[in-house]
């Protein structure tokens, strides 16, 4: 076990500033949001200027492992992505940090870091408020599992394997997944199209066909039925046509009426701060109770109903509620069947309620739900921003209705056939739920030494870290004169490495010591703050707003690059 800082040099990327956006030496570089969970997408790089001097220091080397430094969530700190040299003199800003592999191969170090935010080690470091920071320091001392440079390449080729694998078998089930949802939908379909079920002589009569009084697509997908489905005129003019001369003829004992001529559509009692408290609090239903699976009635909110309200908006066995607006047109008349759950409930107007009185409730549910699958409700819905089915417009959508008969059976055989996707959905759902932590079994493993056999004759770790010693230092740096003129030094003498000085949050003290008024980059650097880590920016900017104006102040009104000096310095 080596500290990661150990295994490898880091470095964070540099600041971004508004004097950087443009300028002589303008250069592509990666930020956070160019790592993602499946690698790094450079799809939008942004620039900025770097100096030859800074280029030297910032440019990204092939097999150089990019992190995100910081993010909104913790489980986030720390994505992995493998540098390739994919675009070439790419640099690299300070919400990356920069892990440049010597003792370790690459593919590895990839290996090794995609488990430390799997197994939550990356999550567990972070620090902070609103943003959380893994912090190059911290990231630095973590503990770096290393085994020998041979067994390094063993474990990554069979890790990169495995998880082929496992990336395989994800695409398979999400395609059995993408299967199973559209039997869903054309069985539906074929419910509603009277090619479910074979007819009985008995039902099949000369009835004739009514004609709906809106245009609008009532097919989807069908097995064995080809016709191109009606669809909505441009204007909403309510015009009227005759969907059998579309969609082809329904069954002769079927007809086309019209969804109000079968039951009362209705919506629900609207929300207002008035009736959030009162003598008669009631549970209702809203939108956001109605999912795709039907009713989810844990978080039911209540409000005010009088008795007069309740008689007009409490919920009966079998009504049928659906999602009056959405977002989304998608999701408009998601639909769902009220059986009674809770006593003397009642609805709010985001929900249309639909009380059958002519057509069985369980076979309005299903042709309500195809009519959501297929897009029949995201065609009827209106609005900018958020899509409303409307009460009035839902009441005139044409209804395909089989005999009485004929819709107990429908609705049996349908509810077989969904009841067995949805066995075969929940053990798809199951199987690629499971599949994460596979993964994060698998780089377990393959970090503790348990995914490939030790070779006896492999170079050991410890002599490794004898042979290569530390992590080579950068072989440029840049003094602040260099990045200024913008120009490289023909030379750099090396210094021998100074000790770090201590942190100094007594600003005033500094500026004193110096003898001078200090720019505040100057300040920074001589108060001992490091522009690497994050948390020392946030530290000294904490101390500079404590004391600015009582024992530091600036010398002119310069905004940028103010100089401050003590008050009362000597």
């Amino acid at each position: 076990m080596v500290r990661v800082d150990q295994a490898g040099s880091i470095r964070l990327g540099r600041q971004r500033s508004p004097d950087k956006h443009t300028g002589r030496n303008m250069t592509k570089y990666v930020r956070a949001a160019n790592i993602t969970p499946e690698g790094i997408d450079l799809k939008d790089l942004l620039e900025m200027d770097f100096t030859p001097a800074e280029r030297a220091t910032f440019t990204l080397h092939i097999g150089d492992v990019l992190l995100t430094e910081a993010s909104g969530s913790a489980a986030q700190v720390g994505r992995a992505g493998l540098w390739q040299g994919e675009i070439e003199d790419c640099c690299y800003q300070n919400t990356v940090i920069r892990f440049r592999p010597h003792l370790v191969l690459p593919a590895y170090a990839m290996v090794a870091f995609q488990h430390f935010s799997a197994s939550g080690v990356f999550a567990r470091v972070a620090r902070g408020v609103g943003i959380q920071h893994l912090g190059a320091a911290r990231f630095a001392e973590l503990t770096f599992p290393l085994p020998p440079l041979n067994e390094q390449r063993r474990i990554a080729e069979i890790t990169q394997q495995r998880r082929a694998e496992i990336r395989e078998a994800r695409n398979r089930l999400q395609s059995a997944l993408a299967h199973l949802n559209e039997q869903v939908r054309e069985t539906m379909a074929a419910a509603i199209a009277g090619e479910l079920v074979p007819q009985r002589s008995s039902t099949v009569g000369s009835q004739e066909q009514a004609r709906p009084t809106q245009q609008l697509n009532i097919s989807s997908r069908r097995p064995r039925r080809k016709a191109a489905p009606p669809s909505l005129p441009d204007q909403d003019d309510h015009s009227v046509s005759d969907p059998e001369a579309a969609s082809g003829p329904l069954p002769s004992s079927w007809k086309w009426v019209s969804v109000g001529d079968l039951g009362d559509v209705a919506v629900g009692r609207q929300r207002s701060p008035g009736k959030h408290t009162g003598r008669h609090a009631t549970k209702y239903v809203r939108a956001a109770n109605i999912t795709p699976h039907g009713l989810d009635l844990t978080d039911l909110l209540e409000m005010d109903f009088t008795p007069a309200e309740r008689e007009t908006f409490a919920l009966k066995v079998n009504d049928v509620l659906l999602t009056e607006a959405s977002g989304s047109g998608a999701q408009v008349g998601r639909a769902a069947l009220w059986k009674g759950e809770v006593d003397g409930c009642c609805y709010q107007n985001t929900v249309i309620r639909f009380r059958p009185h002519s057509v069985a409730p369980e076979y309005a549910l299903l042709v309500f739900r195809h009519y959501g699958a297929s897009g029949v409700f995201a065609q009827a819905a209106r609005g900018v921003g958020i899509q409303h089915l409307g009460a009035s417009r839902f009441a005139t959508l044409p209804f395909p209705l089989p005999p009485p008969e004929e819709q107990a059976r429908i609705v049996a055989e349908t509810r077989n056939r969904l009841d067995s996707a949805a066995l075969q959905i929940e053990a798809v759902n199951t199987s690629l739920r499971r599949l994460p932590e596979m993964e994060k079994e698998l780089l377990a493993a393959a970090v503790g030494g348990e995914l490939t056999p030790q070779d006896p004759t492999d170079e050991p770790a410890t002599a490794l870290l004898e042979r290569l010693g530390p992590p080579p230092r950068d072989a440029t740096e840049f003094r602040p004169a260099d990045v200024e003129s913008g120009e490289t030094p023909v030379s750099i003498k090396r210094a021998a490495p100074k000790q770090k000085p201590l942190l100094s949050s007594d600003l005033a003290a500094v500026l004193r010591g110096a003898g001078r008024p200090l720019s505040l980059p100057e300040l920074f650097s001589q108060a001992g703050f490091d522009r690497d880590q994050p948390e020392h920016v946030e530290l000294f900017y904490l101390a500079l707003r404590t004391q600015l104006g009582k024992t530091i102040r600036k010398t002119d009104d310069v905004i940028e690059n103010a100089e401050l000096e003590a008050i009362n310095a000597p």
